[in-house]
């Protein structure tokens, strides 16, 4: 099921979808988590947040089929979930026409049509 957040104008906005596999890093680390992927056996990205509660991201896999010009591989999101979708965004653009290549994310068709519903005027 799709989940909702609120704008800063209060409106619930559907969550943004994640593909990868994340888990959290360290168990003592409750703001630092990394994402896997079924080919390889590291991490391919991490998010962390720093001392000023901003969520820095990482797109971090090295392999042989994984481009590096791939547009940003770092930088800085309000959120852990934007962060998160930066370092997906930067996975499937570096690792597109790869065995590496994961699926984009599918937006649940059922949940669209009921937030529009819920959201009409």
């Amino acid at each position: 099921m799709t989940q909702t957040r609120s704008s800063a104008a209060g409106e619930a906005l559907p969550e943004i979808p994640l593909v990868l596999r994340w888990s959290q890093t360290r168990e003592d680390r409750d703001a630092h988590y990394s994402a896997w992927v079924r080919t390889l056996d590291r991490p391919v990205g991490s998010i962390y947040r720093d001392e000023a509660g901003a969520w820095l991201w990482s797109m971090t896999a090295d392999d042989d089929e994984i481009s590096r010009n791939c547009g940003p591989a770092h930088g800085v999101e309000a959120s852990p979930r934007q962060a998160a979708k930066r370092v997906e965004d930067a996975w499937h653009t570096a690792t597109r026409g790869t065995r590496h290549e994961s699926p984009a994310p599918r937006i649940n068709a059922y949940a669209a049509a009921r937030y529009r519903y819920e959201n009409a005027a």
